[in-house]
């Protein structure tokens, strides 16, 4: 009998991968008509935007960060959003809470694997074994970016919150000492 199952089971695993949807069909957007027949769209983007519902407890000038979305959005000091995008980060941290600016680099290493470095960085509070929590371009590792554009929205970081070049240049440019960070779960 345990001759006959492993074949079956290998079968049937390399058979359901072959069924399975591929990830690019899944980030393709599906147009569509609703009740009304008004044109709508399905997919990867417009499902985050749809997101944050309104679990954001902050008012004016900040930016908003969700664990269990890994993704961020950006507000003016007239609660307009003006920008929003997936990050990488961690799921058990940093902590939830209101927090604000307190340095920023456009070069720095991590602490921790000193051949890991980043541009970009914007601290913003500390993680538990004192390290520095912020958000920053993706790492590179011995000339290499240890992660995709594509693995953004995946809690795959150390700890900080990494994105695009282009994300992080605006954040750069938008985030000045003292701009608050709310986190939420």
């Amino acid at each position: 009998m345990r001759r006959l199952l492993l074949p079956v089971l290998c079968y049937a695993l390399v058979a359901g991968l072959a069924l399975a949807p591929t990830a690019q069909a899944d980030t393709q957007p599906i147009s569509a008509a609703d009740a009304t027949g008004a044109s709508i769209e399905r997919g990867t983007v417009l499902q985050v935007h749809t997101t944050l519902a309104n679990p954001d407890p902050g008012t004016g000038r900040r930016a908003v960060y969700s664990i269990s979305q890994q993704h961020v959005w950006v507000f003016d000091a007239t609660d307009q959003l003006v920008r929003e995008f997936p990050i990488s980060g961690r799921l058990d941290q940093p902590a939830t809470g209101t927090f604000q600016v307190f340095s920023k680099s456009m070069y720095t290493c991590s602490s921790r694997h000193p051949d890991t470095c980043m541009r970009y960085m914007i601290r913003f509070t500390k993680g538990p074994l004192g390290d520095n929590i912020g958000f920053h371009e993706i790492p590179v590792r011995r000339g290499k970016p240890v992660q995709t554009y594509a693995e953004l929205g995946q809690p795959i970081s150390d700890g900080c919150l990494r994105e695009t070049t282009a994300d992080a240049q605006f954040m750069w440019k938008w985030a000045s000492i003292g701009t608050t960070v709310i986190v939420i779960p």
